[in-house]
């Protein structure tokens, strides 16, 4: 399980990051109206022609209705149906993160993916695992920090 909103190196690596955990992945995406088209043509793109050109079954995207303009409960909804369906097997639900630059971007992002976990704790089961793939997005940061010991990381 992966849920996304759009397509970003955020989704990219964590699909990869998904991919290499097992072959059944299904991406979750709310749908909310505004860019369901975007992310069909862009999963398109991106992962179901990679995959068929390597002759493999690529993960699944799954569209789920939200007509209150819910997020969270949907996602908890489809695990917890798809943990009832499948009894003897175990899900492992990868959330996407961001790393900030400042450390105190960090309580300004992210929240919905902790909300997320947080829930399938409480509402989950045995069998209902969660998995963080952190994205770094202060790349040039951390390459600016090896060039001088002297600058401020």
């Amino acid at each position: 399980m992966f849920p996304i909103d759009r397509w970003s190196n955020i989704t990219r690596q964590g699909i990869e990051f998904a991919a290499r955990l097992s072959t059944e992945v299904i991406a979750l995406h709310v749908e909310l109206g505004e860019n369901s088209e975007l992310l069909l043509d862009d999963w398109r793109a991106y992962v179901e022609e990679p995959f068929s050109h390597r002759r493999q079954e690529g993960p699944k995207l799954q569209l789920l209705p939200s007509p209150y303009r819910f997020i969270i409960i949907p996602i908890i909804q489809f695990i917890l149906d798809l943990s009832r369906k499948n009894p003897d097997r175990n899900i492992i639900v990868v959330i996407p993160s961001s790393l900030e630059n400042k450390w105190y971007e960090y309580f300004l992002h992210n929240q919905r993916g902790r909300l997320l976990e947080w829930l399938l704790l409480v509402q989950g089961n045995e069998r209902i695992f969660t998995v963080s793939a952190p994205w770094y997005v202060g790349k040039e940061r951390s390459s600016r920090c090896r060039r001088s010991k002297h600058d401020r990381c």
